[in-house]
């Protein structure tokens, strides 16, 4: 026990250098990293404030441009409403049948290279 002076009876309630430097330091870092968690949020915010912005008008161009395509098929309301409806059954059906051509042309392609590069073979003998 530390007695101040060397009196009896008598608490030293000075406390040791090293801990307040200690605390001090602790104190600092808590401070510092504070201030920089909230400079990082402060950046998230913007960065999402500029997206959301961005967003809002990719959604807006997109939008424009349908507006601007369908006023270009001149059709009246019931038109546009008979389209959309026969678009919906009829969309499934030829990107079924697109992907079949496509699958078709692949596999022309892929024959025409074989037999092309057979062919090279033989009159190179």
């Amino acid at each position: 026990m530390d007695l101040e002076d060397g009196k009896k009876g008598r608490w030293s309630c000075r406390p040791e250098r090293s801990s307040m430097k200690s605390l001090e330091k602790a104190v600092a870092d808590y401070e510092k990293a504070k201030e920089k968690m909230e400079a990082s949020r402060a950046r998230y915010e913007a960065d999402l404030k500029r997206f959301k912005a961005a967003e809002a008008a990719k959604t807006e161009a997109e939008n424009l441009e349908i507006v601007r395509i369908i006023r270009g098929m001149d059709m009246t309301i019931p038109e546009l409403n008979a389209f959309r409806e026969r678009m919906k059954t009829e969309l499934p059906t030829l990107a079924g049948f697109q992907k079949e051509e496509t699958r078709a042309d692949d596999e022309f392609r892929e024959n025409e290279r074989t037999e092309g590069t057979g062919e090279a073979q033989e009159m190179g003998q």
